[in-house]
């Protein structure tokens, strides 16, 4: 069993990362060169790597570092100054696919939990590949590019309210019963939790001025790297158990514990290391065996069963998202180029997406035929995204403002 799974990580992590430098080399995010090295090593293809439950506890590890990372990146004072012009973007962007999903969804008979997890999955935007995107065009720091950026994130969020909420129904994911004061309990303590990570962050702000004091000494005193990595891996760990003691999923807790980890906290220089650290372990290992590991759990042939499905969900996702990105750009004073661009990169799934995809399958909210569609959806529109956008950047002669 063991040499069984040290040869399927072996063979996902030389495939991901091959297949990754190639991808980046043609301007494309190594994530999707991840997921197709899972789909060709995968049952798809060459039928190389078959897994298993022993991935499961692999999994939950990357998610965990994924996820930290994608705080980690973040700062709570980047969420509360979005702009009005962001809201109407992220909002619109995010209900009009969710909303279209779950019409079809519900139309095709699909239980209540498992349309409104597929109308989630859906409805998710990928901040990183924006990011690349935008900063390779020189426009992440423009009006445009802090926009999207900042509406990505409060997608992300909104993602992992209304995931917590989808886990706490799916106690019995057969059925359409809803629980309406469980629910409502459920958002109370959603509520309650984001309050608390809030509430610590105004009490650092507040105090920010004794933190050099109270704190960087702590780290300046520590002989290794490896313990200040420690430090911040307990403080992680314990958020994310109190998350969910709370009746939460873990990820929630661990996107963010990341969070309100300052740079003024434990010092500019220690923040470095650290994320430096927790960078090259995430994306040099958990992130592409990852990837690899749900191009692997992709199995194509399962499409074919449901390729109208698959197709209709596609169409859905794509003109949902650039048409919901398209409209709220243009509601929030965009012109029409730049609002078409917007569009675009408001289209890409990506990790959020497919961390959230796994859990659903972990959870029995989806069977391995839905998570196929929502992966191969995901895989489409990550690499449309990058291309679209590019395209419509360089016929655009605003580009450059």
């Amino acid at each position: 069993m063991a040499e069984e799974f040290v040869f399927n990580v072996l063979i996902l992590l030389v495939s991901a990362v091959i297949l990754g430098e190639v991808f980046k080399r043609l301007k494309l995010p190594a994530m999707v060169g991840h997921l197709l090295a899972g789909v060709i090593v995968g049952p798809t293809l060459l039928n190389l790597v078959h897994t298993d439950e022993s991935f499961l506890v692999f999994i939950d590890l990357a998610v965990f570092f994924l996820m930290f990372l994608a705080g980690l990146e973040l700062h709570p004072e980047e969420i509360k100054k979005a702009g009005k012009k962001a809201m109407i973007l992220s909002l619109l962007a995010f209900s009009i696919p969710f909303l279209g999903t779950f019409g079809i969804m519900h139309v095709l008979d699909q239980p209540l939990v498992t349309s409104l997890f597929v109308s989630l999955t859906l409805a998710i935007t990928a901040v990183p590949v924006s990011a690349v995107v935008l900063m390779e065009f020189g426009l992440l720091k423009s009006k445009l590019g802090t926009t999207v950026m900042t509406a990505g994130i409060i997608n992300d969020i909104l993602s992992l309210v209304i995931l917590a909420i989808i886990l706490q129904m799916s106690v019995e994911p057969t059925t359409s019963d809803v629980d309406v004061m469980e629910v409502l309990i459920s958002t109370g303590k959603i509520v309650a939790f984001i309050g608390g990570i809030f509430l610590v962050d105004f009490l650092l702000s507040k105090f920010s001025r004794h933190i050099p004091t109270t704190f960087i000494p702590i780290f300046s005193k520590l002989k290794t790297r490896e313990s200040g990595f420690a430090i911040l891996l307990i403080v992680t760990f314990t958020i994310s158990v109190i998350a969910e003691l709370s009746g939460l999923h873990f990820i929630i807790g661990t996107f963010f514990a990341g969070l309100i980890i300052y740079r003024k906290l434990i010092g500019k220089e220690h923040f470095e290391t650290i994320n430096d650290v927790y960078g090259k372990i995430t994306f040099g290992f958990f992130s592409p065996v990852f990837f690899a590991f749900i191009g692997a759990e992709l199995h194509a042939q399962s499409l074919s069963d449901v390729l109208p499905l698959f197709l209709l969900l596609l169409g859905i996702a794509i003109a949902g998202k650039i048409g919901g990105g398209f409209l709220g750009a243009k509601l929030a004073g965009f012109s029409t180029s730049k609002s078409k661009t917007i569009g675009y990169l408001m289209n890409s799934r990506g990790m959020v997406e497919l961390v959230i995809a796994v859990i659903g399958l972990e959870a029995g909210i989806i069977d391995h035929t839905l998570f196929s569609v929502i992966v191969a959806i995901g895989f489409i529109t990550t690499v449309l995204a990058p291309i679209m956008s590019r395209f419509s950047l360089k016929h655009s002669k605003e580009a450059t403002i």
